[in-house]
């Protein structure tokens, strides 16, 4: 059974429990209210009677006026079966009638009453014919003297065909009122089940289509509630499937390349240092062999060092060594290191933080390989003749860390992506030259300013050269800590 099959029955289930629980309720405390208006109304006609009774008797002195309101109750009032006042002096019944005598043949025996009997009483009694009558009597009485009783009959069958009457009457229309609600209802039910289920519906689709491999699927639902956050979700999960795998091709592309190049002047130059015996190869040959067969290890190793490095920060498996660490120290020693490439693109290596900077607690050696990332990274896109300057600026909190080039610049629209993995900067490297990187070192280097509490970023107009900058904490903290980068 679909879903929206079970969402409409068992809307149509609960509205029909409903309203048929409003109905019967409803009825049920009608004829409650039916029934209390009734004795409501027959206590009232009861007590005028036995006003206009006592009047008769007491005021007028005339008994026989109380037939004629005998009279005129039997023609107005539903239901009546009797209304008579028995006079205990005279011992005579005024208004009486067909169903009094046969309840009552004993007249004087029938309303005998003590003197201080003056709450109405009720009582119920059957007919030879077996119709049933509500009987209401009371004394009349008036300065202590006791004139009679007065009794008022009601047919009970009159009763309730009145009641039975007035409530078929509102059952009709309960059950008009209820039937159109009910459809309503069940219209508002498949309504409802079809907001529900069509964006289910369409999510379902969509996940089909991602299944399918269409990476490019997008939901369009517009809702502020929970299926609504499931939609914008799940459009968000299709992008980033889309950028892994894009990650993925730009993974496989790069080491590809970075393997492809490398192990092919390996294999190329060992293939010929086996050819023939390495003293009938010249020296120069065989020395450009070995160096490039070094050079290609080197690479392949800072290659997979790097991949290695990446997933380590990915999973959340760094270990940050917090020690003694002096950014100038660090600083000057990496450019000491780098000078003889320097030298070869006549790039000058500058040395800018004042002997001020303090030592702060740090992974030294990981933040040697962010410098040296970053340095490295100017070193590529920097032309001959241009300069490389380390930078540190301090603040009531942090030390931020800049490394600042002469070089070709980053666009605009590339700035915010050097950080990610495999990503590079088109075209940047067709203007200086040079073996293609591998787009890793830079994520590496966010990973480990992040992992100690930092952050970094780049700032650069092209044509100009670039600022890469980073900031880290003062403050100490624990020796070491576990940091997830990419969570």
């Amino acid at each position: 059974m679909k879903l929206r099959t079970r969402l409409s029955l068992f809307t149509v289930i609960i509205i029909t429990l409903v309203v048929a629980g409003i109905s019967v309720s409803m009825l049920f405390f009608l004829r409650q209210l039916l029934y209390s208006e009734i004795e409501n109304n027959q206590k009232t006609t009861f007590d005028n009677f036995k006003k206009s009774c006592q009047d008769a008797v007491v005021v007028v002195r005339d008994p026989l006026a109380i037939n004629e309101y005998s009279e005129t109750m039997k023609k107005t009032v539903p239901g009546l079966a009797y209304a008579v006042f028995v006079h205990r002096d005279v011992q005579f019944v005024y208004g009486k009638n067909d169903a009094f005598k046969a309840l009552f043949p004993s007249i004087v025996q029938a309303f005998r009453v003590d003197s201080d009997q003056q709450k109405i009483g009720v009582s119920q009694f059957v007919l030879s014919n077996g119709e049933q009558v509500l009987d209401l009597a009371a004394p009349v009485t008036e300065n202590g003297i006791d004139y009679g009783v007065v009794r008022i009959g009601y047919y009970e069958r009159v009763v309730q065909a009145a009641v039975g009457k007035k409530l078929a009457q509102v059952q009709k229309i309960v059950f008009m009122v209820s039937t159109v609600a009910f459809v309503i209802a069940i219209l508002v039910a498949l309504w409802m089940a079809t907001q529900l289920t069509h964006p289910i519906y369409l999510l379902a689709e969509g996940a089909k289509s991602l299944g399918e491999g269409n990476l490019d699927t997008q939901i369009d639902i517009h809702r502020n509630d929970e299926i609504g956050f499931l939609a914008e979700e799940f459009n968000v999960m299709a992008v980033k499937l889309k950028e892994l795998d894009q990650l993925k091709d730009d993974f496989v592309s790069s080491v590809s390349h970075e393997l492809r190049s490398p192990l092919s002047a390996i294999s190329g130059y060992v293939e010929l240092l086996t050819s023939k015996p390495l003293e009938k190869i010249l020296p120069e040959k065989r020395t450009k062999a070995f160096n490039i067969i070094q050079e290609s290890t080197t690479r392949l190793t800072q290659f997979i060092n790097d991949i290695l490095d990446l997933a380590k920060l990915k999973s959340g498996r760094v270990e940050v060594r917090k020690g003694p660490f002096s950014i100038k120290k660090s600083s000057e020693e990496l450019l000491s290191l780098f000078r003889p490439l320097f030298d070869k693109k006549n790039l000058q290596g500058v040395c800018a933080i004042s002997d001020d900077i303090p030592v702060i607690q740090a992974d030294e050696e990981k933040l040697k390989q962010v410098i040296t990332n970053l340095v490295s990274n100017a070193y590529k896109f920097t032309p001959e003749g241009g300069s490389i300057t380390i930078a540190c600026e301090e603040d009531a909190e942090n030390l931020t860390v800049s490394v600042i080039d002469t070089g070709v610049g980053i666009p605009p629209d590339a700035v915010g992506l050097v950080f990610e993995r495999f990503k590079q900067v088109p075209g940047n490297r067709e203007k200086v030259g040079g073996p293609k990187g591998t787009g890793l070192g830079l994520a590496i280097a966010k990973g480990i300013v992040e992992a100690h509490g930092g952050r970094i970023w780049a700032e650069s107009e092209v044509g100009k050269g670039s600022q890469f900058r980073f900031t880290l904490p003062k403050a100490a903290v624990a020796e070491s800590i576990q940091a997830n980068i990419f969570s």
